[in-house]
């Protein structure tokens, strides 16, 4: 698992195929042609990568038979220019941080407000909780849905696509059919006025009966005059024709069939019209109750040819009425098929209508709601302050909408957003409203689990650094009013990487996960504990006042892991390493003690671990001066301020000097000759010994090159290798460069390292030395006998020679066990037919000791210190005279 990992580089948890995909080029477009058209996807994000992984996520995904078009943009002003040249864009992928914080909310704003397009369907992605917009802003600029980008997996991606392209297709269908819709009633409009031809629809149990603008007409009538009931309407007919029309249309109701007859009509200036009047009614199912009738009226006074005038008319008249039926029918599916929910209401807040998305989300049917008034859903928890605002809105005619409380059949109380709007007739009369609402429940789930992750460790549950912060910065405010104090205390599991290497990481998030309990266990209320990263955990204890509290509460720590753990049916017993500060004795602010007690816990780490450390003065002095260095570390390069001394090698067979080790020193301008313990760590840590290293090994092979042209030879030059060099792709090409680029021979190179090196990947270690032997370079392990590898090891690598390190050599004449180790050091290598060289010999009685036992070279003060180039040339002048 990622928490706790140790790597030494980043890697991806995609495979070989997904790789090769992201490194496209992302200016191709994908597109998987289906059938017609693909949907137009537009991807918005700084990051190439999301733009790869999105696109080998979604290239194959098939919507309504049709494919999809992957189009990429990098910021918010791709998107608006994209959105603008491209209103057919179906849904927008859109990452919120991009040249700004809020780059995406502004680009959603300008799509939405001036750009005008409410059509396209936009996914928030977001880095992490933090970036997450309010849910108000969410509703304001209609965005449909929002995500973390690690929470988006390959199935959860492909989901909300494919929401979002239906949902689009959905407003697109109702924009057609409410723009079809609306052009054929004006065509119904414009073919009855040419035609002459009205309707009317009467319901038989209201006895309510209306009619069209036309049949207003034909009646010599103002929009309006009309008065609404079926005597008004038979008022208009002819006394003469009223009886049979009567007849004619109590008979079609009783036999269910249409009738069909001419009448008169007298319009209120005495004039008449001669009408043919066609009538049908229509019932309920297979029911017997009468429900309405609908009619046409044809005003074929002024025609000639009556008959002819009438065919047109009715066949333009029916068409219309079939496509008017037909798009209704289409629109009513629609409404069923939408993911909102929808209710229509009377005026009263009656329940008449509910599509399928309502018994979805409330858990009751159409036939439990339709007739009840809305307000059986409110819950208890609801906003009096905007259920005010909603009933204002709703009395002044007005649409509102925002955030309210439902319940559901269980009695469950859910949060949903709503949008009411209220439907007024010619009059201005409010009829009915439409509410349409999404429900909250997993927007807000997501959203208090965001909020949860963003101060909180995913794998422990832990509080996280920021959250360690907060509470830090609160605990120091009430201190100072209380003058009390404050103990921080970081605390780091002592080789938990070793654990992580050797059972897998499995067992080491298991690890954290046990130790993170009991420090759950052990903690007072009040008192703060988190994880800090890795194997890191942070305390804040309050009421400590003196040392020796402070040391009580270490002591507890460490007993609290100083049980087994019971791991995979591994038994591990863990150490731990700590480092103490204190309020207000080392620090005034939270960010202050956090820098001192890391730097304490580091110090405990180096001195040997599983042991604590109290932040002192001194450790800020180094620490400033280790920064100090390391800023001025990348400009020596450049600067020319790193010289190479040399430190000759004697032969113990015949006294010659055979080599010599090269030795960086830092010829700092302003604090003088620096040594390489002083700043070959940062170097490390940096990476600059890639650069520095390979500046040594050029230099030191120019140098010997030289001295060999002058005679001084043979001389065989031993440059050290860092750990970072070793493990650094291309170390055998780099050599083979230097060693033809100078034209020092292979086998004057000899280089070196260290046992700790060569133990973390043993096979790759192997296979590097074996390729450097290829090359006629030799190879010599440094400081041996400080490390710890194996004798079976040691026999499978292929080295020339074993440099016994200064510190057995140092006190081999005093201390037998010294002597013993060297003896023993000397008896192995001859053994394994390597070479010896004994460091940090500095007397004549070390030098005998060495040569009686067999060493074949020695180093070290009592021969020569390290020279710079000129200094070591005249020694190697005054050798070769003597």
């Amino acid at each position: 698992m990622q928490e706790n990992r140790d790597r030494d580089s980043d890697k991806s948890d995609y495979g070989e195929s997904d790789l090769r995909f992201a490194e496209e080029s992302l200016d191709v477009t994908s597109v998987t042609p289906i059938n017609g058209d693909p949907w137009k996807i537009l991807v918005i994000d700084d990051d190439k990568d999301i733009h790869s992984l999105t696109n080998m996520v979604l290239r194959e995904l098939v919507v309504d038979d049709r494919g999809v078009q992957i189009i990429s943009g990098f910021s918010g002003k791709d998107a608006c220019r994209i959105m603008e040249d491209d209103p057919s864009i179906a849904v927008l992928l859109l990452d919120v941080v991009m040249e700004s914080d809020n780059a995406g909310l502004e680009a959603v704003r300008t799509i939405r407000d001036e750009l005008r397009n409410s059509f396209v369907r936009i996914i928030l992605r977001t880095g992490h909780a933090g970036q997450a917009p309010e849910l108000d802003i969410i509703s304001m600029y209609d965005i449909n849905d929002y995500r973390e980008k690690t929470d988006l997996s390959s199935q959860q991606l492909i989901t909300a696509v494919t929401t979002a392209l239906r949902a689009f297709r959905d407003l697109r269908t109702i924009e057609s059919l409410a723009g079809r819709l609306k052009g054929e009633r004006e065509t119904l409009k414009i073919a009855q006025k040419i035609a002459h031809i009205g309707n009317w629809e009467w319901d038989t149990v209201s006895d309510k009966i209306t009619i069209s603008d036309e049949l207003s007409n034909i009646f010599g009538l103002k929009p309006g005059e009309f008065g609404g009931r079926i005597s008004d309407y038979l008022e208009r007919v002819h006394p003469d024709d009223r009886v049979e029309l009567e007849r004619l249309t109590r008979e079609s109701l009783q036999n269910r069939q249409s009738f069909s007859t001419e009448y008169r009509v007298l319009r209120p200036n005495g004039s008449q019209r001669t009408v043919r009047a066609l009538g049908e009614p229509f019932f309920d199912g297979n029911t017997t109750g009468k429900l309405r009738m609908i009619g046409t009226v044809h005003d074929i006074s002024r025609q000639r040819d009556a008959e002819d005038h009438l065919k047109i008319a009715t066949s333009v008249f029916g068409g219309v009425m079939k496509e008017v039926e037909a798009q209704l029918t289409l629109t009513t599916q629609v409404f069923e098929s939408a993911i909102e929910g929808v209710v229509i209401t009377d005026a009263k807040g009656i329940i008449q209508t509910v599509n399928n998305a309502f018994t979805t989300i409330t858990g009751y049917s159409d036939k439990e709601a339709i007739g009840s008034s809305i307000d059986f859903l409110c819950s208890s928890d609801q906003n009096d302050e905007s259920s005010k605002e909603k009933k204002a809105a709703l009395q002044d005619g007005t649409a509102w909408k925002g955030e309210i409380w439902n319940r559901r059949k269980s009695g469950e109380a859910y949060p949903q957003w709503e949008t009411i709007t209220a439907i007024s007739d010619r009059s201005g009369v409010v009829t009915n409203y439409v509410s349409v609402f999404h429900d909250l429940s997993d927007i807000k789930a997501r959203e208090k689990l965001l909020k949860f992750r963003t101060y909180h460790d995913t794998l422990t549950g832990l509080p996280n650094r920021d959250l360690f912060l907060d509470r830090l910065n609160q605990s120091i405010s009430i201190a100072s009013r209380t003058n009390g104090k404050v103990l921080v205390l970081f605390l780091g599991l002592d080789h938990f990487k070793n654990i992580n290497n050797s059972l897998g990481h499995g067992s080491g998030d298991l690890l954290l996960k046990s130790v993170a309990s009991r420090f759950q266990d052990f903690i007072r209320e009040g008192d703060t504990i988190c994880r800090l990263g890795g194997d890191s955990f942070g305390f804040i204890i309050r009421g400590i006042n003196l040392v020796k509290d402070a040391l009580i509460v270490i002591q507890k720590l460490l007993g609290v892991i100083a049980l087994p753990f019971e791991i995979n049916e591994h038994e591990l017993y863990v150490t731990a390493s700590s480092g103490i500060t204190m309020y207000p004795d080392d620090a005034q602010d939270a960010n202050s003690l956090i820098k001192y007690a890391d730097m304490a816990l580091n110090r405990a780490k180096a001195a040997g671990r599983d042991r604590y450390q109290f932040y002192t003065e001194a450790m800020g002095k180094q620490a400033d001066r280790r920064l100090h260095l390391e800023k001025n570390l990348r400009l020596a390069l450049d600067k020319e301020e790193f010289v190479l001394y040399y430190q000759p090698k004697l032969s113990l067979t015949d006294n010659k000097i055979v080599g010599m080790e090269a030795l960086v020193r830092w010829q700092h301008p302003e604090t003088g000759l620096i040594p390489p313990n002083d700043f070959i760590s940062i170097a490390e840590e940096t990476g600059l010994i890639i650069t520095l290293g390979e500046w040594i090994l050029k230099t030191a092979c120019r140098q010997t090159k030289v001295w060999l042209d002058e005679g001084y030879g043979p001389l065989q030059v031993a440059v050290n290798l860092s750990a970072r060099q070793f493990r650094e792709e291309g170390l055998v090409d780099l050599v083979q460069h230097i060693l033809n680029k100078t034209g020092l021979p292979s086998e004057m190179l000899e280089l070196e390292i260290t046992e700790s090196m060569v133990m973390d990947d043993v096979d790759e270690a192997i296979n590097v030395m074996q390729q450097l032997r290829s090359l006629g370079v030799s190879i010599a392990v440094d400081d041996f006998g400080t490390g710890y590898s194996s004798l079976s090891y040691l026999r499978r690598f292929p080295i020339h020679t074993l440099k016994i390190d200064q510190s057995f050599v140092r006190d081999l004449t005093s201390d037998s066990k010294d002597a013993a180790i060297i003896e023993s050091i000397i008896s192995l290598a001859k053994g394994l037919g390597l070479r010896v060289v004994a460091e940090g010999v500095e007397g004549g009685e070390q030098q005998v000791y060495l040569e009686s036992e067999g060493c074949d070279e020695i180093q070290g003060y009592y021969y020569s210190k390290p020279l710079p180039t000129a200094a070591f040339s005249q020694f190697l002048a005054s050798h070769r005279k003597s």
